[in-house]
C-alpha cells in the first residue's frame, strides 16, 4: 500500500489563486498518494466560500472544507489542520503556491530515503533565500522539469525552510507539535518550527530537484497589522530564541548555498526552450477578454504537461495570474517551437514569417468572427490571414461552419469554457432591488450604442432596479435618472476578472446587445452565476443558448424595447426565473473550464497527429496575389521586432524611473519630517526655558 500525504491549505480570500492552486495540485499529483486536501477557510468573502464548496462538490472524494466561525489567523488555522490530518506526511501549501508535476511525490521520496528529515521544501519562484526566478521564456512547470533533469534526488541542508510549500513528517509533528501561536498572523513561524525540530534530532532540507510557483502575500489577512510591523515583531521573537544557532547555521549555509549550486551547474544550453506551442499575442491588456483567455490557456496547458510559451509583441498592463515569463522581444528569433499559435488576424502575418525562419508550423486560433472587426474595414486582410496558417482552431461550431462555407477549411474546435468553480453561487444573496448588469464596450460591434437607450427605458418603465454598468468605453455620458426607486451604478473599466465575477454573482439579470460573438463568453459566465441573460441572437451565442429556457434571445437585435419587455416578464414571474436559473446553471456546468482545457489540449494533439487537413490545400492562384499585399518581408518583420524591443526597454526604464521617484519622494518626506520634529523640539525646549526663567520676552 502506498504511503500517503495530507495537504493543508489555509485560505483567506484570493479565490482565483485558490482555484488554480487546487487544479495544479490535483493534476500534478498521483491520486493514490493523496490522503485528504483540507481547505481551511478563515472567514473569507462570499466568492471564496462559494468556490470552496464548489471544489468540495467537484473533488468530493479527496477535498474537505472547513469554514471557521471566526478569523483565527494563519497559524491557528494551520494548527487545526495538523489536528485533522492523519497521514504519514503532511504538506503545508499556501493558496498562492502552485505545485509542479510530482512535487508531492518527490518531497516524499526525499523523506523516505532519509528518515531523519523532519521538514523539506522545494526551490521557489519567490521565497526569500530559496528564490530562483523563472528564466525568460520558461513556465514554472518548465523550471521544475529543468531542475529534475539536472538534480534528481539531491537535497541541501536548509538555513531556513519556507512555509509556502513545506512537507513535514508525522513523526516530526507528533514530537514537536504545532506552530507557535506567539507568532500571531505568521512570519517566522515555520523557521521557529524548524529549529524546534532540529533540537529534537530532525533535519531540515531543501529539495533542489523540485520547483514551485509562489506569488507571495495572497494567503494572509493583512488588514489587522501591516506586514512590516508583524515581520519586525516576529523577527525579534525568533532572534531572541534562536539568534546564535541561526547565525551558526547561516555561516554553514553560505558555504553550501543551494541556489548558487543550481546556478553554477546550469549551462547556457539548458536555458534554451523548445516549445510544443507558442502563442503570438500582439499586446497584453488589462481587462481584455481575449488576452485573459490566452494567458489562462498558457497557464493551464503548462500544468497539463505541454511546453507552452508566449510572444508578447507590445507591452501592456496585466494583473491576473501569470505562471510563466513571456519571450523577451530580443529573443524572438532564437525560439524553437513546433507550432506558433496566432491569436488574431494581424498576428497571423507575423507568426507566418517567424515560422518560416524557425521551421515551425502556424495554427490560427480564431476567437471571433474577425471579418466584422473594425467595422468590416479589414475584410480583405482578414480573408488573407486565413490563407497563411497551416491549421485553423476556433472556439465554436458556428465559426467552424462559417469557415467551412467561406474557405472550405476543416477547422478544429475547442469551445470556450467558464470558471464554474468561481462563478457558481452556492446561495444567491437576496436584495430588495433586482440587479441588472451591462458591459459597455467601445467596439461598435459590441452594441454599446443601444445600452443607454435600454438604461433610460428601464428607469421609465420599471421600479426598484439597481443597474450596474461596466464602462469600458472611456468618455461616455449616461442617461439622467428621474426614477427615485432605481439606481444607476457606473463601474469605470477595465475591471479585474474577480471584480467581474463578483458583479455577476450579485446580479439577477444580464443585458448584452453585442452584434457579433464568435462564442459569447459573458452570457455563459452569467448563467454559471445564476444571472439570467437577455441577449442578442448573435452568431456563436447559439452554441449554448436556448431561448426561453436558459436565456432570452432577441432576434430584433436593434429594438431596445424588446430587451426591456423581456426583463419585465422576468420581474413579474418568479417561477419562470427559478426555472430559467436552474437550466442556466446546468448549461454552464457542461462548459466548465477545467473540462474544456483538456478538450483544448486534445484538439491541439489531434492537429499534431494530422487529423485535420492543412489550409494550404485550398489556396487558389488569386489568393496568392491578394496575400502578397499583407505578408511581411524581412524589413517589415525586423521592424516589428525592433519596435517591440524599444517599447519594452522604454517600459522598463519608466518603471525604474517611477521607482526612483517614489524613493526620492519618500526620502524628501523623511527629511522634511525630521526638520519639523527638530524645529518643534527646539521650540518646546525654548518654551520650557522661558517658563523656568520667567523670561516672557521671547
Amino acid at each position: 500500500m502506498k504511503k500517503k500525504c495530507d495537504i493543508i491549505i489555509p485560505v483567506y480570500n484570493a479565490p482565483e489563486y485558490v482555484d488554480f492552486c487546487v487544479f495544479a495540485l490535483i493534476q500534478n499529483t498521483d491520486p493514490e498518494i493523496i490522503g485528504k486536501v483540507f481547505l481551511l477557510d478563515d472567514c473569507s468573502n462570499k466568492i471564496t466560500r462559494d468556490l470552496l464548496d464548489n471544489l468540495k462538490e467537484k473533488y468530493k472524494d479527496v477535498v474537505e472544507v472547513v469554514h471557521n466561525d471566526n478569523n483565527l489567523g494563519f497559524i491557528k488555522n494551520v494548527n487545526n489542520g495538523f489536528k485533522l490530518s492523519k497521514e504519514k506526511y503532511v504538506l503545508l501549501l499556501n493558496t498562492d503556491c502552485f505545485v509542479a508535476k510530482n512535487t508531492v511525490q518527490k518531497l516524499m521520496n526525499h523523506m523516505d530515503n532519509d528518515s531523519q528529515i523532519g521538514l523539506i521544501c522545494p526551490i521557489c519562484s519567490n521565497a526569500a533565500n530559496l528564490t530562483l526566478p523563472i528564466y525568460p521564456g520558461f513556465s514554472y512547470m518548465m523550471m521544475d522539469k529543468l531542475l529534475e533533469s539536472k538534480f534528481l534526488g539531491e537535497n541541501f541542508d536548509a538555513c531556513t525552510v519556507v512555509g509556502n510549500c513545506l512537507m513535514i513528517s508525522r513523526d516530526c509533528i507528533n514530537k514537536v507539535g504545532g506552530l507557535d501561536e506567539i507568532y500571531g498572523m505568521g512570519y517566522g513561524d515555520e523557521t521557529d518550527y524548524q529549529f524546534k525540530a532540529m533540537e529534537k534530532g530532525f533535519s531540515a532540507k531543501v529539495a533542489i530537484d523540485t520547483y514551485v510557483f509562489h506569488k507571495a502575500e495572497m494567503s494572509f489577512n493583512t488588514t489587522n497589522k501591516k506586514r512590516s510591523e508583524r515581520l519586525e515583531k516576529n523577527r525579534k521573537i525568533f532572534f531572541d530564541r534562536w539568534g546564535d544557532k541561526y547565525y551558526s547555521l547561516l555561516e554553514k549555509y553560505n558555504k553550501n548555498d543551494p541556489i548558487k549550486y543550481i546556478v553554477d551547474n546550469i549551462s547556457q544550453s539548458d536555458l534554451n526552450v523548445y516549445y510544443d506551442y507558442c502563442f503570438v499575442l500582439p499586446q497584453m491588456g488589462k481587462g481584455t477578454g481575449g488576452v485573459i483567455v490566452i494567458n489562462e490557456l498558457t497557464n493551464y496547458l503548462n500544468v497539463l504537461g505541454l511546453n507552452v510559451g508566449m510572444i508578447n509583441l507590445y507591452p501592456g498592463e496585466y494583473e491576473e495570474i501569470q505562471t510563466f515569463k513571456p519571450i523577451a522581444p530580443s529573443n524572438i528569433k532564437k525560439i524553437k517551437s513546433r507550432y506558433l499559435i496566432a491569436t488574431i488576424y494581424d498576428s497571423v502575418f507575423f507568426a507566418s514569417k517567424l515560422a518560416s525562419k524557425i521551421n515551425s508550423k502556424v495554427i490560427y486560433f480564431s476567437q471571433g468572427y474577425e471579418f466584422l472587426f473594425n467595422s468590416g474595414k479589414a475584410f480583405e486582410q482578414v480573408e488573407a490571414s486565413f490563407k497563411l496558417p497551416d491549421y485553423v482552431l476556433t472556439i465554436s461550431n458556428y465559426l467552424k461552419d462559417r469557415y467551412k462555407l467561406l474557405f472550405n477549411i476543416d477547422s478544429a474546435v475547442a469551445v470556450n469554457g467558464v470558471n464554474y468553480n468561481l462563478l457558481h453561487n452556492v446561495s444567491k444573496v437576496k436584495s430588495s432591488k433586482k440587479k441588472v448588469i451591462m458591459n459597455l464596450r467601445q467596439e461598435v460591434l459590441k452594441g454599446g450604442c443601444f445600452l443607454n437607450d435600454i438604461i433610460k427605458l428601464l428607469t421609465v418603465e420599471c421600479n426598484n432596479l439597481e443597474i450596474h454598468v461596466i464602462n469600458n468605453a472611456g468618455d461616455f455620458s449616461f442617461p439622467i435618472n428621474n426614477n427615485s426607486t432605481c439606481d444607476i451604478v457606473i463601474h469605470e473599466g477595465p475591471i479585474s476578472k474577480i471584480q467581474m465575477i463578483g458583479l455577476l454573482k450579485e446580479s439577477d439579470f444580464l443585458i448584452d446587445t453585442s452584434l457579433s460573438e464568435g462564442f459569447g463568453l459573458l452570457p455563459l459566465e452569467a448563467m454559471a452565476a445564476e444571472t439570467i441573460p437577455i441577449i442578442s441572437n448573435s452568431f456563436g451565442n447559439n452554441e449554448y443558448c436556448k431561448n426561453e429556457d436558459n436565456c432570452f434571445l432577441i432576434n430584433d437585435v436593434n429594438n431596445t424595447q424588446e430587451y426591456v419587455d423581456k426583463l419585465k416578464i422576468l420581474l413579474e414571474n418568479e417561477k419562470l426565473v427559478a426555472e430559467m436559473k436552474k437550466s442556466a446553471v446546468k448549461t454552464a456546468k457542461n462548459y466548465d473550464f477545467d473540462k474544456e482545457i483538456i478538450n483544448f489540449k486534445n484538439e491541439l494533439e489531434k492537429i499534431d497527429q494530422g487529423m485535420y487537413s492543412k489550409v494550404e490545400d485550398n489556396i487558389k492562384k488569386k489568393d496568392i496575389s491578394i496575400m502578397s499585399n499583407y505578408t511581411l518581408n524581412d524589413f517589415a518583420f525586423n521592424h516589428i521586432i525592433n519596435t517591440s524591443v524599444i517599447m519594452f526597454e522604454r517600459k522598463n526604464e519608466k518603471e525604474v524611473l517611477n521607482s526612483k521617484k517614489r524613493s526620492n519622494r519618500l526620502h524628501n518626506f523623511k527629511v522634511i519630517l525630521k526638520e519639523i520634529i527638530k524645529a518643534n523640539v527646539y521650540l518646546f525646549k525654548l518654551t520650557i526655558k522661558t517658563i523656568i526663567n520667567k523670561d516672557f520676552r521671547i
